[in-house]
């Protein structure tokens, strides 16, 4: 699900404002705040009354709400009070006859949460859909940036939760459940957070509730009837990967943890609980996938929050320590594959005109900045691993766990901590990496071999091409007997290297385990789903053969992040065309020059296609084919073949999700085959 699922910062809308409006007056520290709703999904509509009790010395009030909402009271400390509200804000003065103690806000509103629901969701690159809020019959999601209750500028201290609603409907939001109980046709629960971080989502719908407790951590699946039989896996998953993460980082931080079913097909981590769609629950690879992605973010980025002056972290800290270390753990070789497709994802989808330093990210928004903020940053983390080693490296980790729990984190606490450690100064090394953009461009020189004796040396020259990175580089030789290696400290743009061998050499690699982070050159890079989303000149082209019609054409191309590329008829395809674009076609071409000859074991033919000798015959079936350009290295050709439009309704929005894969067939509701051709690298490597 890694195309799917990613945390959300949400709060950037609302939570900017309080923000600036907080630089202009300093708003007490909340004590505590009570917050009870009441939703009533056919109506689309929350209604609420929450109490704020500040410090004492208040004067000023300003609360950020729904700029929808509708103000029916507001109370200080009992007494009705004037205020304004405009465009989200409520104001209002405190009277100085309330004393010099403690003060207590209630604010009573009311307001409709009915964002619109994408109608083709799988096809969105980002994460929240462009859903905030949403109460509906078939659920409700309310994102902290919603603005479904009033929020301060700062955390309180102590909050507390209560939701009513029909009965049926089960509701569910941060922190510990106090109780929960359905009497007179009404759903009842209470919840409550002794250590609050950040802002608060709110979940609801008719859920089937399941739950276990394990090493003093309460643990719950909040899901709907069809997915109910799945609950247990998720226990147990979730039961295994907070042992694991709690023995390399420290105790879990939060009153439980639930796994909540969403309606839309998201992957979100909150404190307490992650929220998973429908489908993407359903998927048999979740459970050793995402979801210990999500459960790691409980530490990294929720009990500790991200400072964002230096740009989000945890994104990169979270798929480092659960989309990869996993897998390393599984074995070396499925570790080394993942750290190669980072950098052929950033080298397929980062280009000069979207790039950026990590130190911009914020948050994922396209498949070039998660290739930045997740990739490029995971990379970081191994590179500072494979330099100090893991004691050093997890004994920082759980240094921050101790020092900034509940409180916010930055990139330079990270280095901080590396260094401490480690007994190094990493600062400058650190600094490379998260204030440039791109990286190490990387070429072997001028090698040569020769015997000297019963032995052999090669030599040769790294070359970099500036901007210059310091870096430690292995080069692997392959010969008639063990490989040789050899680490190599790398600073300017020529660094000479010798490595003897008692066997003759076969051939030499540069950073053969892509344990560096590096911009592959272009004879590295396979061609992949990746490619065409990279394009900067795609052409769809509708073929006579073409089952799919325009429109389900055009969804494929808008979840490929290629909703401006023209589409035309094969009939209108000129030589300009063909010479000046990278082409998507629709069904195989009359003309089959322009499509480059298929790979070993696929075959077309007329209404059916096969893989490695598996055939799939009309209607349920889908070949999704990406190539180099026939008349040009520089560009790639891909077919889109549907054996219907049903099939391509279908498994269109899919594509997506396997970016690093060039070659995919779907049937049977599910995906059948999935490969890569890896080209053989050039510049990095020397046979002799």
């Amino acid at each position: 699900m890694s195309h799917i699922v990613a945390r959300v910062v949400f709060a950037l809308s609302v939570f900017c404002q309080v923000s600036s409006a907080s630089a202009e007056w300093q708003q007490p520290s909340v004590e505590r705040q009570e917050i009870a709703v009441t939703l009533l999904p056919s109506d689309h509509l929350l209604i609420g009354e929450s109490t704020i009790t500040f410090a004492a010395d208040l004067h000023r009030v300003i609360l950020k709400l729904s700029p929808t909402a509708h103000i029916e009271s507001v109370s200080t400390s009992g007494a009705k009070s004037p205020f304004t509200f405009a465009d989200g804000t409520l104001s209002l003065d405190i009277p100085s006859s309330a004393g010099p103690g403690a003060i207590s806000v209630t604010v009573a509103y009311r307001a409709v949460f009915n964002d619109p629901l994408p109608q083709h969701p799988g096809s969105s690159e980002y994460p929240t859909y462009g859903v905030n809020g949403s109460i509906s019959t078939l659920g409700t999601f309310l994102g902290e940036g919603a603005g479904w209750y009033p929020a301060t500028s700062g955390t309180p201290r102590h909050r507390t939760v209560r939701i009513t609603a029909p009965a049926g409907i089960e509701a569910l939001t941060a922190g510990r459940r106090v109780s929960r109980v359905t009497v007179g046709g009404f759903s009842h629960s209470s919840w409550e957070e002794s250590r609050p971080v950040g802002g608060l989502t709110l979940c609801a719908g008719p859920y089937r509730i399941e739950e276990r407790r394990v090493a003093g951590v309460d643990l719950y699946t909040y899901f709907y009837p069809d997915n109910a039989s799945l609950s247990s896996r998720y226990l147990a998953a979730a039961a295994r990967y907070i042992a694991l993460y709690s023995d390399l980082f420290g105790p879990y931080p939060f009153e439980k943890f639930a796994v909540v079913e969403n309606f839309l097909p998201t992957g979100y981590g909150f404190p307490s609980f992650t929220l998973l769609g429908s489908s993407i629950i359903r998927l048999p690879f979740i459970i050793d996938t995402s979801f210990p992605h999500e459960i790691a973010h409980s530490w990294w980025g929720n009990a500790i929050q991200v400072d964002q002056s230096e740009g989000n972290w945890s994104e990169a800290l979270v798929t480092y320590l659960a989309d990869y270390l996993l897998k390393e753990r599984r074995s070396s070789a499925e570790g080394r594959d993942y750290r190669m497709q980072i950098l052929t994802d950033y080298a397929g989808l980062v280009t000069p005109d979207n790039d950026f330093p990590l130190s911009g990210f914020i948050s994922r928004i396209d498949p070039a900045s998660r290739a930045i903020g997740y990739g490029k940053g995971a990379m970081i983390f191994h590179m500072i691993r494979s330099e100090i080693g893991d004691r050093a490296f997890f004994g920082a980790l759980r240094e921050i766990c101790r020092e900034r729990l509940y409180r916010s984190a930055s990139w330079s606490d990270f280095v901080r901590a590396f260094s401490r450690s480690s007994g190094r100064d990493l600062s400058s090394f650190m600094k490379q990496w998260l204030t440039r953009t791109g990286g190490p461009r990387l070429a072997l020189s001028k090698v040569t071999r020769r015997r000297e004796g019963p032995d052999w040396t090669v030599s040769g020259t790294v070359m970099q091409s500036p901007p210059l990175y310091a870096l430690l580089l292995q080069l692997r030789l392959e010969t008639d007997g063990q490989p040789v290696r050899e680490l190599l400290q790398v600073t300017g743009g020529m660094t000479a290297f010798t490595i003897s061998s008692p066997s003759e050499p076969r051939q030499l690699s540069l950073d053969p385990d892509s344990e560096v982070f590096r911009v592959l050159a272009k004879d590295e890079i396979p061609v992949t789903v990746n490619s065409i989303k990279a394009s900067k000149q795609l052409l769809g082209v509708m073929t006579e053969e073409c089952q799919a019609r325009v429109e389900t054409f055009r969804l494929l191309l808008e979840s490929l992040g290629q909703g401006r590329a023209a589409v035309i008829g094969e009939d209108q395809l000129d030589a300009t065309r063909i010479q000046g674009h990278d082409l998507l076609f629709c069904g195989v071409p009359k003309q089959r020059s322009l499509l480059p000859r298929l790979p070993a074991g696929i075959a077309l033919h007329g209404k059916e296609f096969s893989v490695q000798d598996d055939v799939m015959k009309a209607p349920d079936g889908l070949l999704f084919l990406v190539q180099q350009h026939p008349a040009s290295s520089e560009r790639v050709a891909a077919l889109f073949q549907p054996l219907s439009e049903a099939a391509a309704e279908q498994y269109a929005p899919k594509i997506t999700h396997y970016g690093k894969y060039g070659s995919l067939t779907f049937t049977r509701g599910a995906i059948r085959h999935k490969s890569t051709i890896m080209p053989t690298a050039g510049a990095t490597s020397v046979r002799f």
